[in-house]
């Protein structure tokens, strides 16, 4: 007599995407949060910096960020944060853009 057992759970499929989707909840739950207790966040363009000058290439190859000081003379504001050296998180831009359909549409 042989014991012959089945290579497959029954159950095991519904287990994984219950923890899939709690998995995508909790961490949907925190970038909420996220965007919601600091909305802003570095500028990736300029690092923070607000300029839009050249780093040094021994800067770059260390991954050193720079502290926030002032633009040396000449060099301009960076184009996509506009000098402030924040953005605006992705989250954030969809929740307002959403507040503002609701208003708009009362």
């Amino acid at each position: 007599m042989t014991l012959i057992l089945a290579a497959t759970s029954t159950n095991a499929p519904e287990m994984s995407v219950i923890l899939f989707a709690g998995i995508a909840v909790f961490a949907t739950a925190g970038y909420a949060l996220a965007c919601w207790v600091k909305p802003f966040t570095r500028c990736g363009r300029c690092d923070g910096t607000g300029t839009s000058a050249p780093r040094p290439v021994r800067d770059r190859l260390r991954g050193h960020r720079p502290v926030r000081a002032r633009a040396p003379r000449g060099a301009a504001d960076c184009p996509r944060c506009r000098g402030t050296g924040l953005r605006l998180r992705i989250g954030r831009r969809l929740h307002n853009h959403l507040t503002r359909l609701r208003r708009a549409a009362r």
